[in-house]
């Protein structure tokens, strides 16, 4: 099977993107801003992935012998990293499960990885890899995220009767009703309702994937963790009942890591064709049939005491960007181009507010005690 060299990709920007982008961030901006009071307690909250269910301390181990498309970059050759895992929901809200959207958070954490990092400023080894329970995102473009931010600023409330809902959906469609039928969003439309029939389960059954493409070395690549046979086996405290209870997340994620260790896979699925594996469109999947998923690290997770509230604000603190990569793995695409100035504009104003200084964690047990600092 041959794949698509990242020399052939060529992203283009529309003119008016760098406007899009200061309006996207001025919004984002006021958003945080006017939540610091009467949800953040007098401390700014991240504007999506506020809710966090706890940081566990892991290893990633980079598998031997992997065939040449796959051994590139981080992958080049085997290595195990000290790792730390932040779970997470979705949305920019605190509440209780039941009142937070579907869409869930795994952020990785590498230590010691060399190589220069894509974010300004920084030199300290990690190597952050995000990613959420679905294969699919429902916005492409800084114009159509501007309606899109919206949505997620509402959410859950605002799917709470079918009016809201079918405002909701109308307007993700039609750019809030900027564009013309033939550029009605319907790649973007079915991904978001794909969401909406998550199943709630516990956070180590779910596959989690990165959003949108990465240079993956001489190629490109999605990426994919998903538990093994070993855990999806051993798992006990399957249940996630968020009616009869406020924090089932937290409290079965608490429980089954205390009691064994659980293992993942980290997947690579390699661009085969610009067309049927697009890299602009991360509202598609690319066919598995085209591109199957090819296993290249495992990610060990050791049982663990994680019960402690300070767990809690160990995870808070512990920030995940996409583009704290390498080069040889930069996000790709218009809206990872645009969640570069988003992330780095929201973290830098939380950490005003907040009064934090801007540090990143020298290990796992670095990470873990962040909260005692």
């Amino acid at each position: 099977m041959s794949f698509v060299p990242f020399s052939a990709y060529r992203q283009s920007l529309p003119p008016d993107y760098h406007a899009d982008e200061k309006r996207l961030v001025d919004d984002m901006e006021g958003f945080m801003r006017g939540r610091v009071r009467h949800e953040g307690g007098g401390r700014a909250l991240r504007g999506a992935h506020a809710e966090s269910f706890g940081l566990v301390a892991g290893e990633l181990e980079v598998l031997d012998d992997l065939p040449e498309p796959y051994a590139q970059g981080l992958f080049s050759h085997p290595c195990t990293y000290d790792a730390v895992v932040r779970y997470s929901n979705g949305v920019a809200h605190i509440r209780a499960d039941r009142h937070l959207g579907p869409i869930l958070g795994m952020g990785i954490k590498l230590f010691g990885v060399p190589g220069r990092s894509l974010l300004d400023g920084e030199n300290s080894g990690t190597f952050d890899i995000p990613m959420v329970n679905t294969p699919v995102f429902f916005s492409n473009t800084a114009h159509d995220y501007l309606t899109t931010q919206r949505l997620l600023e509402g959410l859950p409330d605002s799917l709470a009767t079918t009016a809201s809902r079918n405002d909701v959906l109308r307007n993700l469609l039609t750019s809030g009703g900027t564009a013309e039928p033939d550029d009605w969003r319907w790649d973007e439309l079915l991904a978001f309702v794909s969401l909406l029939g998550i199943e709630r389960q516990h956070l180590f059954l779910y596959r989690y994937y990165n959003i949108g493409a990465v240079r993956f070395g001489r190629y490109i690549a999605r990426l994919r963790i998903a538990p093994t046979t070993d855990t999806t086996g051993s798992l006990v405290h399957r249940r996630v009942d968020t009616d009869a209870e406020d924090e089932p997340f937290r409290r079965t994620l608490v429980a089954e890591t205390a009691e064994r260790p659980h293992t993942f896979t980290l997947e690579a699925q390699l661009c085969a064709d610009l067309s049927t594996t697009p890299v602009d469109n991360s509202s598609v999947a690319w066919p598995e049939e085209i591109s199957p998923f090819r296993a290249v690290a495992w990610l060990r997770v050791p049982a663990q005491d994680i019960s402690d509230e300070r767990n809690i604000e160990a995870a808070d603190a512990t920030a995940i960007n996409p583009w704290r990569t390498r080069p040889e793995h930069e996000p790709l695409g218009e809206l990872n181009r645009l969640r570069r100035e988003v992330y780095r504009r929201s973290a830098e104003l939380r950490r005003r507010i907040n009064k934090q200084p801007r540090r990143e964690p020298l290990s796992s047990a670095d990470a873990l005690k962040a909260a005692r600092r």
